[in-house]
Parts: C-alpha cells; structure tokens; sequence
C-alpha cells in the first residue's frame, strides 16, 4: 500500500526502459517468449518492491513500450501489469514511445483502460502527492528526433519548490556530460540541470535511456536507473536488471539499488585456436547458471581445421537446445578454416567430387576466404560424418 507521510524524506522508485515488445532476433521463438513474459513480470516485481520498501511513487523515465503501435497483446498485459501497484505510477513517453499523434498513447482507448493510478506524463503539469510535500513533473517526447533540449524546456517553465515540498524531474534520452555531440539538438545540458538544483527549482532529475544505471555529476541527484532487464550485450551486467530507490528531499538524498530482472547478455572474447580455443568454450558453457535466461556472444579470432570447425558447429547447437541464445558474433569473429591432409581425406567422395573439394579447400583458404566455400566444406564435412 502507498506509504503514509511522515517526518522521513519521500521516496521513490525510479525505473525506465521497459520497452515492453521488444524482440531480439537471436532468440528463436521460446526464448523469445520467455524473455517477453520476464518482462511482465519485471513490471509485477517493481509493484512488489514498491509495496515492499513503502514508495510514494515510481517514475517511468521513458520507453515503456519498444514501439509507437505495440501490439494489442503487448498493451493489454501492460495494462494488466499495471494494476498490480498500489502506488502513483508515473509513465514518461521516451523515444521509442514518443506521444506523438500516432502513437499508443492516444489510441486503442489507452488512456480510458489505464488503472487510476497510472498517469501518463503528456505535458508539464507539477502533480502533487504524499500531501504536497512530493512533486513529480515530466518532459515527455513528442517526437523521435526532438530539436531541443526537452529537460530545459521543462525547467525553464518551473519556479523553486515551494519550502518543504520536494520536486522531481523525470527526463528521457543523452546528456552532454557522458555524450558531447554538438550536432545532437536534443542533448539534455548538465550545467542547465545543475544550476536547477542549486536553485531549488528540482531536487532529483530521474533519467531512461541509458539501461545501465549511472550516476550523472557530482550532486548525487541526476541518475540513469537503468533498465529493469537486460537487453544488449553492450550494457554492464553489474549495473542492468535494476531500478533505483530513491530518498531524497531539499537536505539530502540517498540512491540505492534494487535487482528487479534476471537475464544476462555476456560477451567473450577469444583470441586462441584448435583444441585450446573448444577447451576454452566447453568451460564457458559449462560455467554458467541459469541457461534459460543466459544469451552468450562469442567473439573469436584464431584457427580451426574441418574436425575442430566441425565440432565447434555441434557444440553451439546443442548450448542452443539450454541457452536462451549462444552465437558466433557478425561483426567481430575471424576464425580461418584451415583445410589439412586429414581433413581432405575425410571429404573424399570420389570422382569429381574430389576435384571439387579441393576447389572449395584453396578457396576457404584464401585472403580473404571464401565464405559461400567456407560453409559448403562445413556442411560436406557434417553431413559425411554423420552418415559414418
């Protein structure tokens, strides 16, 4: 239940990113599905904590939704969701949901379906809760591509905070302390935001975008919360699957995290070959906890034969039958198939055919390889070793 105000600072849970919908196209389709249903329950957990650690309030700081049109399905389990806080929930349309006149926010009825608790932030209004002693306003996208600094704007209309009232910002998207691209219009300015505070005229900015949480400045009052799942292997595992609780008033503030989500996106990079680099890999898989929820990505320069290829190729499938996903990355693996003596031995099939391998192993082997060769010797090797 909402917590009754009394001589404690008000506190909040400060969360954004949902981006509820959002599929990643390296899950097949279970995985998949058990990502977009951890995401749901995500939400529920942020309720629970809400309840738990007695919140005034929790702030969406942008991106809900993954999309402006999220599919009716996605909408009705967000709004399922939603009628599990007991508190004031507060949505901030981001850039992947920008309240645009398409967007989801003025259709499908949504505004009419939403619980009474939830208040979607459309404009500047200051809403006042914990009996005017907590102030909560928004600066909502309208656009993906805004042209201005959206936190100043919103600043810019606000006098200082009544004494003893506590006001909150809640913002979306870069800022220039972490992100200095003079040609990024929409840069949310630190300094503007800074002296804001100095001012009284906000006590805590809660920002999305960013879906690790950071800590913006030397105030201690302008954060990222991060995202409350874990959505790209670009992001810090020790610092994602978390929201921020949040006390703080005119005197001071504490920011502590909460772990909320429970999937993992990790990188590994390999630079080895042959038995040592499936040795390293066989490790790797075997080391990890929860397979279900865990997507790996390997990135890997070394050397391989047709065997150790091969065998490479089985082992990822099968971590794919546990894992929610395990890939060799695009961009960044330069494995060289080296084509040996017993290698083409074991391609032998007679005739013709032999010619032809041998025009496939020279062109593998080249600089750089010939990749519709390299995978024609792959799928040679796998399908006569499998009828051995």
């Amino acid at each position: 239940m909402a917590a009754e105000y009394n001589d404690r600072m008000p506190r909040i849970l400060h969360t954004s990113d949902l981006q509820l919908g959002m599929t990643r196209r390296f899950f097949d389709v279970e995985a998949q599905a058990r990502y977009t249903d951890d995401q749901f329950a995500a939400l529920r957990n942020l309720a629970n904590i809400a309840d738990e650690k007695e919140c005034d309030a929790v702030v969406v700081a942008g991106d809900v939704f993954d999309s402006v049109q999220p599919k009716r399905s996605i909408v009705s389990r967000a709004i399922e969701a939603l009628n599990e806080f007991h508190v004031p929930v507060f949505l901030l349309p981001g850039n992947h949901d920008p309240d645009s006149p398409e967007a989801i926010w003025s259709t499908l009825d949504l505004p009419s379906r939403l619980p009474s608790q939830v208040v979607v932030l459309r404009d500047l209004a200051i809403h006042k809760l914990a009996n005017g002693r907590l102030e909560i306003v928004g600066a909502r996208w309208t656009s993906r591509r805004p042209d201005r600094d959206l936190v100043a704007e919103a600043l810019a209309g606000l006098e200082p905070a009544a004494r003893g009232t506590t006001r909150l910002l809640v913002g979306h998207g870069g800022i220039d302390a972490i992100n200095p691209d003079p040609s990024n219009q929409n840069l949310i300015r630190l300094d503007y935001v800074e002296d804001a505070l100095s001012r009284g005229v906000i006590h805590y900015l809660a920002l999305g975008d960013r879906h690790s949480a950071l800590q913006i400045g030397e105030t201690g009052r302008v954060w990222y919360s991060g995202a409350p799942l874990m959505t790209d292997f670009r992001e810090d595992i020790s610092s994602t699957n978390r929201a921020l609780l949040v006390d703080i008033d005119v005197d001071g503030y504490n920011v502590n995290p909460v772990i909320v989500g429970q999937w993992r996106f990790l990188r590994e990079e390999l630079e080895m070959s042959g038995m040592d680099l499936l040795d390293s890999i066989k490790a790797r898989l075997a080391s990890e906890g929860d397979r279900s929820r865990t997507a790996l990505r390997f990135a890997i320069k070394g050397t391989l034969n047709m065997a150790e290829q091969a065998e490479l190729d089985e082992m990822l499938d099968q971590a794919n039958d546990t894992f929610a996903s395990v890939r060799l990355s695009e961009q960044h693996c330069d494995i060289a198939l080296i084509v040996d003596d017993a290698d083409l031995a074991k391609l032998a099939i007679g005739g013709y055919g032999d010619a032809a391998v041998a025009e496939l192993a020279e062109l593998a082997s080249g600089t750089p390889p010939d990749e519709d060769a390299v995978l024609a010797l792959r799928t040679l090797y796998r399908l006569l070793e499998g009828s051995r």
